[in-house]
């Protein structure tokens, strides 16, 4: 689940990327001919004053210029832009200053130079100043005293007939070399990068007449991607991503080793991740009955290689809701998996990340034939029981606290007896399980403890899972997870991070109804008919719904408290485990003070449903999303009013293909 913090600072930058007021804007070549194809990931925005124009229609835009907002920001702006520059914005240049230079395109790039051992990345800035001399030097010498107020070292450099200023940082300790920055101004464009052989090369791009074939213009994965996405060149902002290059980049920018036996990055290169070439995307500001949309497409040929074939999602996403889904979640994500087969897939990825192999084929075995632990037969007991269906919801109870966020996963299953007497027999064996009756009905609890040595997944053998060989039999793993539940009811094996969700779950199957309250709800409809609208109906892999004006109630309030880190999803909670180092896992940087934020009823107004799908193609997936703007009478709405929820499939509901 996106936290507020990310949300929101996914907002700023979009905010202060298009803020730049400008006139006619002359036509210079385009950012995608000067960069070279060692980019790794760039951010464009073609026309920074039509991006703003049309930005400032949204809601987004109207909530971060609330009085109250804006005066957060005002007053946390120089710690956040410092976070930003921590994040890899090394090139001195505030995103908010761009408002008074831009005049056309604006492009932010990551690139890769591995031929530079203490510094294997570049970051580059382009943007249009066509007819604001005055601005761009005003903007150069404040740069330039507040640089050398900081003990900057600058430089005045000559390259092939152009001025180029460089600026060095004093050294801070363990840094193994020192920050530069560099910027010329070149064809009506400032140019801005962090070494100066990227600069120089920015330089020769925009003085050539023509796209140099090494151009990322020219690359074969950037055309194709681009080709497969269909550009439709109406977007206000597009960016382009090759996904593990783009995390080595950030990796080394961030400065953190990893103390692990192998490195994460290179075993998703091992096991045929790397078939996954680009992400690319673009999204329009308010279009229509839309704050926003987005559309992508991630090239990656089928079938992929390796452990890659994991992510293997066929086009039979169910569109029903299960009746156990409450009228209160603030989040629904379905999606289709091909479980039976991805599931054995992860045997290299495993093994590549454990530093054994064998190592997932000898946990398979021990929870089959260990005495002390299951003895269950994965791959005979549990596969066959498996559907590809899994439903995915949230919720946030009241009032918020660092545990009101709750999380369900629901797999739809073939044979509930024979499940239940599976999963039974697993968690007997476990020593912190408890098994809770509830309305007749059996919920095994599990809660771990602190100071207990507790493995991994809760099942005997999985303790190697996220060890390095380096590691002491005897030392002591903590949970992914510390208090969960689960259980199978009906068709479903359901597991959540509260026992009483699973129990508001079977309330509501009680109650008869064929069909989920969820349908009825006025934002969910709309959300729902926006989706089809937007995106067809086609047989699709994944959607999911976002109700904005619930989704981020938790995280908001927690954050004007200073209490965010304390509380995860249960998501993000497994991700941090399994992803990050331990020396990464606690951050010694105090927390942004939110306290100066309204409280959420406040800005709530602000928050609208979003929605978005994933279809599987054999070329990659193709993907979009969109926020719903404020409700108004308009032909979606009408739609939505005239077309009363079908009682037998919920309504017209999302991604029905019309030929079932």
């Amino acid at each position: 689940m996106v936290r507020f913090s990310q949300f929101g600072a996914l907002s700023g930058v979009l905010m202060v990327l298009t803020c730049a007021i400008a006139g006619q804007a002359a036509t210079p070549k385009t950012a995608y001919d000067m960069l070279p194809n060692s980019v790794q990931a760039v951010f464009w925005i073609p026309n920074a004053d039509i991006a703003l124009a049309k930005w400032e229609q949204t809601q987004l835009a109207q909530l971060a210029a609330d009085p109250q907002v804006r005066s957060f920001w005002d007053s946390q702006r120089d710690d956040i832009e410092q976070r930003l520059t921590d994040a890899g914005w090394r090139l001195k240049i505030r995103p908010r200053e761009l408002k008074n230079i831009a005049n056309g395109q604006i492009a932010l790039a990551w690139l890769d130079r591995p031929e530079d051992t203490l510094k294997p990345y570049a970051v580059a800035l382009i943007v249009d100043v066509a007819g604001r001399k005055k601005q761009t030097d005003q903007l150069l010498q404040g740069l330039d005293a507040e640089l050398k107020q900081r003990k900057a070292v600058s430089q005045q450099l000559k390259y092939k007939g152009h001025a180029i200023t460089l600026y060095k940082m004093p050294k801070q300790p363990g840094e193994l070399r020192v920050q530069e920055t560099n910027y010329a101004v070149v064809a009506d464009q400032l140019l801005a990068a962090d070494d100066l052989k990227t600069l120089q090369n920015l330089i020769d791009a925009a003085q050539d007449a023509d796209a140099s074939s090494t151009s990322l213009s020219k690359d074969t994965t950037f055309v194709k991607g681009r080709k497969q996405l269909q550009i439709s060149g109406k977007a206000h902002a597009e960016y382009f991503v090759r996904p593990l290059g783009f995390a080595r980049v950030i990796r080394a920018i961030s400065g953190k080793r990893t103390n692990s036996s192998m490195d994460i990055l290179t075993a998703l290169q091992n096991q045929g991740f790397s078939s996954i070439q680009c992400v690319c995307g673009e999204i329009e500001f308010s279009p229509q009955e839309f704050d926003l949309t987005h559309r992508g497409f991630v090239l990656a040929p089928i079938p992929l290689a390796k452990s890659a074939q994991i992510l293997d999602f066929p086009n039979e996403v169910k569109r029903e809701i299960p009746s156990w889904v409450s009228p209160n979640v603030s989040t629904i994500l379905t999606t289709c998996w091909n479980v039976k087969t991805a599931f054995w897939k992860a045997e290299g990825l495993v093994d590549d990340i454990v530093g054994t192999e064998g190592v997932f084929r000898e946990v398979i075995k021990g929870i089959k034939l260990d005495s002390a632990g299951p003895q269950i037969d994965i791959e005979k007991e549990v596969m066959p029981l498996l559907t590809n269906d899994i439903y995915a919801i949230t919720d946030c109870k009241e009032p918020i606290t660092t545990d009101s966020r709750r999380n369900l996963i629901a797999l739809r299953i073939a044979d509930s007896k024979k499940m239940k007497l599976v999963l039974d027999k697993a968690m007997k064996n476990e020593p912190d399980a408890e098994e809770v009756k509830f309305a007749g009905h059996s919920i095994w609890k599990v809660s771990h403890q602190t100071d207990e040595s507790v493995t991994a997944l809760s099942l005997d053998g999985f303790d190697q899972f996220g060890k390095s060989p380096s590691k002491a039999a005897g030392d002591d793993e903590e949970p992914l997870l510390s208090n969960w539940a689960i259980t199978v009811h009906n068709d479903y094996l359901m597991f959540a991070s509260h026992v009483e969700m699973i129990e508001e779950a079977l309330e509501l199957v009680k109650e008869g109804a064929t069909l989920s309250p969820l349908t009825s709800q006025a934002d969910f409809q709309r959300a729902q008919t926006a989706i089809k609208a937007q995106f067809g109906d086609q047989d699709a892999s994944f959607w999911q719904i976002i109700r904005g004006d619930r989704s981020y109630r938790m995280q908001y309030e927690l954050f004007r408290e200073g209490k965010l880190q304390q509380s995860q999803s249960m998501l993000s909670t497994i991700l941090d485990k399994l992803l990050q180092d331990q020396t990464e896992l606690k951050s010694v940087r105090p927390p942004v003070n939110g306290q100066a934020l309204p409280p959420f009823d406040k800005i709530s107004k602000y928050l609208h449903p979003s929605g978005s799908m994933l279809r599987t193609t054999p070329h990659g997936w193709s993907f979009g999303s969109m926020l719903l703007a404020a409700p108004k009478t308009s032909a979606l709405d009408l739609q939505v009013n005239q077309k009363a929820p079908d009682t037998a499939r919920g309504g017209d509901l999302i991604l029905a293909p019309k030929n079932r």
